[in-house]
Parts: C-alpha cells; structure tokens; sequence
C-alpha cells in the first residue's frame, strides 16, 4: 500500500501537465463547437432576414439619426422603382414630396428623440417614373442596439388604400355625374359661409331646370345626362373660382356667392341664363335650357336652414311664372310656399304610385247619340279622402308647375287607352281621343315634340288625337302659337274649348289654326232664346271648322241643338265621365247612352 502511493506520488508531476493538455483542448473543442454553433445561428438569422426582406412586400430601411440610409431591402425597387444600392448613403428627405417634409422631419426628430421609442406616419415619396406613392411607415429607435445602430424602419405601400378612402370620401360629398357639389357639401358651405361672413353679404341661388323632365322622356336618359353635364359646366365658367355649384340631385342646382349680393349676384345670373340659352349639341340633338332661379341673401349670423328654405320658396314663386327667370325672396311668402311645396311634394307622389286614373266622357253624334269620341278627365285616387275631381287639384298643380309633368302622364296614358280600344274593338272604337293641354304645357318648346314621342310610342294615328286649348291659352304669345302650329304639323287636331268665354273670340279664330270649337256649357240653350249657341255653329262653318255643344244636361237642350244643326254635343245627358270597362260597355251597347227625345 505504501509502494502504491509513493509510486503515485512520483508519478503526479509528470502526469498533471499531460491531463491539463487534454482538458484545454477538450474545451477548446467545445468552445469552437460554440462558436460554430453560434455563427451558424447568427448566419441563418442573417440569411432568415434577407430572404425575408428581399421578397417582403414592404420596404425595410435603417438610417442613421440624421436619416441617412444604412440599408434600404430589396422591396424598394417594386415600391419606388430605386435601385437599392443607389439610395444607401442618400437620406430620407430627398425622397419626400415638398410638403411632407415637415412630417417627417418631425416623424424623426420624436424617433431619434430616446432609444426604443417608435412612431408611425404617413408620407408620400417618389418614384422613379416621377408619381409620388404614399407610403405608411413604422420606425424604431434601435440606435443603441449594437446589433444595428440606427433606426429600422417599415415602409408599407398604401397608395391604393389611400386613393380609395378619397375617392369614396369624394363620392360622399360630390355628385358623381357632374363632379359638382353634392347637397351634403353644399349645406355644410352654406353653414360655414353664414358663420364667417360677419358683414359681408352672402347669398344663396336654388335653380331648377324647366321640363328637363321631357328630355329624359323624349330622348333619353343618356341624353338628360349629357344635357346636365353641359349644365354644370357652363354654370361652373360663369361663377368665380371661389363660389360653389352644387347639384342637389335630379334638375336641381344650387349656387353659394361669398362677399357677393343684390345686383352683383342679378348679373351673375343674366350671364348664366344667356349661357344655357345658347343650344348645345347632345347626342345629336341640339338643345337649349331654360331655369328658374329663386335667390335669397343674407348676413353673418342668419340661420343657413331658414336662408336655403326662402330660397326654395323663391324658386317656387319663378316656376309659377313658366317664363323662367329668377325671383328673390319676398318676406311674407312663407305660407304659401310651403303650401306649393306640399301640393307638389303629394302630386309627385301620386304619379309615383299610380293614384291618378283617368274616366273617358262620351262625346256623340246628334241626333242618334252614336259615340263617335271620348274626353279624358283625369281623377286621383286619393289614398285618404278617396275619388279627386280636378276641381281638387288642378289648380294646385298649375300654380306648382306639377301640371306638365302630370299633362305628361295624361297625355300617355290617354293614347295608349286609345289603341287598346282600337285593337279590341276596331272601327267600333271611339274616333278621337280629346286630351286638354295647360298654358304651361303649350309654353314648352318640347311639347309637340313629347307629343310626337307619345305618338310613335304608343302607335296611336295622330289624326285620332285631339289636344284641346282654351282662349285665355291660345292667345298665349309666340311660343304657343310656334306649338300649335308644330302640332298641326303632326296631323293633331286642336279644339277651341269653352268657346264664347273670351273677349278676343272672333280674331282668335281667325288666327289661330283650330279644327274644332266648343260651345261653353254656359251657352247651351235653355228655355227662351237661344241665339248665342246658333251664332256660334254659324262662325264654325264660316270658318270651316266642326262645332261641339258640351254641357247638355237635358233632352231639351239635345233637341233644340239637333234643330239648330247640331252633330256633336257631350255632357251629363248622355253620360258622365266613365271608367275604361264603361266605355267598352257603351261601345258594345250604344243603347247605354242617351240620345234626344
């Protein structure tokens, strides 16, 4: 045992040097072993980050605190068309549209600002083909990050989104046919007018285009479109840059004058109405508009509701006119235009529903009482008070204007009647189709053409049709009497109704190219002389015109017009007002109609 460890300790000088080798290269091993480990790691990091940024679609930056770039990832040549290698050593700003600078001067500066602190912006840099992208980025100070001294950013191209959100925010507050204003926008204008005027005067301009209606009706949407665009243009060139057009929808357009009142804003006006006077080319039809105008003005502090309500009024009371034209408001006006606005806002509806109906009055040959034509009479299925005569709402619907549009409908729904009749029933059929026509309708340059559309629409001859006037219409002016001729043109017939009634009678028939005339029911023969109703038939057939007697209550009147020779006549003696299946009654038993005794 002694032996055993003398020898040991002899041994041990000799042996430590040799075990101490063999444990510093055993862990040399391992610390390269390390080494290696972790280079391979910080390679395949290295190797994730590139392949990561080389096909990122974002761009990932860093820069030095002054915004100089380090690296700029691959990405940047799909987002900015820049070479990579070109831009590292350029800085930031040289990139950024003049405007932006600031951002981002600002962006970096709050970046740069401690170690760790992240903030995020939009910029809008350029691309190589000279457009500007908008790009939204995230930057991180890492500066005191040995790994990567400087500040990493993240750039995502977001020009797309950005181009969608204006345009959809364009959408919402500008009328997307005209690019003009839209009712939203202009409201909110109109209140920030009125609240930065102070002493300044403002006004405000609702305009309506007259019977544009008859243009989408006659030739097309496409064409009603068209003509708007060539509206808003030409209302766009006669404005200064600092006033606002504005489309409320349909017709309707509106005008806010900043700093601008009273005959200043009258010019404007005139200027703007001799423009639309001037006939422009649409889709091969040469057209010229016409607009009512109602204009209000005011100051700093009124109400921008109360100023765009008088407006409305005003333009109500222009309408009325059916001349065109612009009327300022009036104090005082109040009530009657809303009554106006209501009576058109219910007409309006009524045609949207399909409440309005139309009854058909015989009109016979005397003496047997044959029917030989029919009168349209419109009525309003009332959804409240029920049946309407147009005793209810004519009148409204001349002093609104809501008249041609509702003659329109008439007009149509009369001839398409005509033409059923006609193919059920042939040469049984009522002969003419009498529909009456409004002073405001006559006025329209357009209405013979509507009638001309209705006509071929609907395949009705137009000798079948009758559009009945009265005098006080006839003796309109110029722009009745060129309709009234267009309509003779067609092949229409006319008729005189209420004959008698006027004071220029005699020099109106001489004038004005009528077919027929209608004896007014107040001279209808009564008991005792019955002189007027004889003179009437004798001016007929000097002028070579047909004669009708309408309001023949009684078997005596029917016979004493027979006598005075008479061969038409219509009233409650031989029927009232019927519905279409009357009609087709009547005309399958004429016994159904009363003839004179």
């Amino acid at each position: 045992m002694k032996q055993r460890r003398a020898a040991a300790s002899f041994l041990a000088p000799a042996v430590m040097p040799i075990a101490a080798g063999l444990l510093g290269q055993a862990a040399a091993r391992i610390l390269r072993s390390r080494l290696d480990a972790a280079n391979l790691a910080l390679h395949r990091a290295e190797l994730r980050f590139h392949l990561l940024t080389r096909n990122s679609t974002d761009v990932v930056t860093i820069t030095d605190g002054g915004g100089k770039f380090a690296y700029v990832s691959p990405a940047v040549h799909r987002v900015l068309g820049a070479d990579p290698a070109v831009l590292t050593g350029t800085t930031f700003g040289s990139r950024v549209h003049p405007e932006d600078l600031a951002g981002a001067a600002a962006h970096l500066a709050e970046v740069a600002a401690r170690p760790g602190a992240s903030a995020t912006c939009r910029l809008r840099l350029a691309h190589e083909d000279g457009a500007y992208r908008t790009l939204e980025i995230i930057s991180t100070n890492l500066l005191d990050e040995p790994s990567v001294l400087g500040i990493v950013s993240n750039c995502r191209d977001v020009t797309e989104t950005v181009r969608a959100h204006e345009r959809l925010s364009y959408e919402a507050s500008h009328d997307v046919l005209t690019g003009l204003a839209n009712r939203a926008l202009f409201g909110a204008r109109v209140a920030d007018g009125v609240a930065r005027a102070g002493h300044q005067p403002i006004s405000i301009v609702l305009v309506d285009l007259d019977d544009f209606k008859t243009v989408n009706d006659t030739l097309g949407h496409h064409i009603g479109d068209g003509l708007l665009v060539e509206v808003a243009e030409r209302m766009l060139a006669n404005v200064r840059p600092t006033d606002t057009v504005a489309r409320l929808g349909g017709d309707e357009f509106a005008i806010l004058f900043e700093g601008l009142g009273g005959e200043d804003v009258d010019r404007v006006l005139d200027r703007i109405a001799d423009a639309l006077a001037v006939p422009v080319e649409v889709g091969g039809h040469l057209l010229a508009v016409r607009a009512s105008y109602g204009v209000v003005d005011g100051r700093g502090g009124d109400d921008a509701g109360d100023l765009l309500r008088q407006a409305d009024i005003a333009m109500y009371e222009a309408k009325e006119r059916g001349e065109g034209g612009f009327q300022r408001y009036r104090p005082g006006t109040e009530a009657p235009g809303a009554e106006r606005r209501r009576i058109s806002t219910a007409l309006t509806a009524a045609l949207q529903r399909n409440e309005l109906v139309l009854h058909y009055q015989p009109v016979v040959a005397l003496p047997e009482g044959k029917l030989t034509g029919v009168e349209a009479l419109v009525r309003w299925n009332h959804p409240e008070r029920g049946l309407l005569g147009p005793g209810d709402f004519i009148p409204g619907a001349e002093l609104t204007g809501m008249i041609v549009p509702l003659g329109r409908w008439v007009l149509r729904e009369a001839c398409r009647q005509a033409v059923a009749w006609l193919a059920e029933f042939g040469d049984q059929a009522p002969g003419t189709m009498s529909v009456n026509a409004s002073a405001r309708q006559l006025k329209e340059a357009s209405f013979a053409a509507e009638v001309a559309a209705v006509l071929r629409e609907t395949g009705l001859d137009p000798a079948r049709l009758t559009i009945e006037i009265t005098e006080s219409t006839a003796v309109g002016g110029g722009a009745t009497q060129e309709t009234l001729r267009a309509l003779r043109a067609l092949g229409v017939r006319l008729s005189l109704d209420d004959f008698g009634t006027g004071a220029s009678t005699l020099s109106l028939l001489a004038n004005c190219p009528v077919d027929q005339i209608k004896l007014d029911r107040s001279f209808a023969p009564v008991p005792g002389p019955d002189a007027i109703a004889g003179a009437v038939l004798q001016i007929a057939q000097a002028m070579g015109v047909e004669a009708v007697a309408e309001g023949v209550e009684t078997s005596e009147q029917a016979a004493k017009l027979g006598d005075l020779g008479y061969v038409r006549a219509q009233g409650f003696h031989f029927a009232r007002p019927m519905i279409p299946e009357q009609i087709a009654l009547a005309i399958s038993e004429p016994s159904s109609l009363a003839a004179p005794r």
